[in-house]
């Protein structure tokens, strides 16, 4: 009886590390630019790796949606570099996801170093920019929320 509860608690255990380490390589992403994942871009173990891809703008004009509009590919540049992009995620696109937005990517790059973004988060700079909050104060004090 004892044996079974040692053998037991032993696959249980070696299941429960498989999940955690697989959990962490999958969620865990290294953070590049556009001009260093091109310049690393010959390095194979780049190639399998979760890679987070910050300081980049959609280039106007490059996004070309798929049939349904959910699945668009477009090319990224930091003012010098570009890059294809291809998105193969699930979830909706932000709002903000339009030509000239500043984006961060998450995905892989592939063999023809073309980037599979699972994740996009955007922003438009000039939806903020220039914007007063003092009428946004002022409503608010007018309601007593001050």
């Amino acid at each position: 009886m004892r044996y079974k509860f040692v053998v037991g608690s032993v696959v249980v255990t070696a299941g429960l590390v498989f999940l955690l380490i697989s959990g962490v390589r999958q969620s865990s992403a290294r953070h590049l630019t556009l001009d260093m994942l091109l310049t690393q871009a010959a390095n194979s173990e780049l190639r399998d790796r979760r890679i987070q891809l910050g300081g980049c703008t959609v280039v106007d004009g490059s996004i070309q949606w798929d049939e349904y509009r959910h699945r668009p590919a477009f090319t990224v540049t930091d003012g010098e570099r570009a890059l294809q992009v291809r998105y193969t995620g699930n979830a909706v696109l932000p709002d903000t996801f339009r030509d000239k937005a500043l984006v961060v990517l998450e995905g892989r790059l592939t063999q023809a170093n073309q980037f599979e973004a699972d994740l996009v988060f955007a922003k438009c700079p000039s939806k903020y920019e220039g914007k007063s909050y003092d009428d946004h104060v002022e409503a608010l004090n007018k309601e007593g929320r001050s």
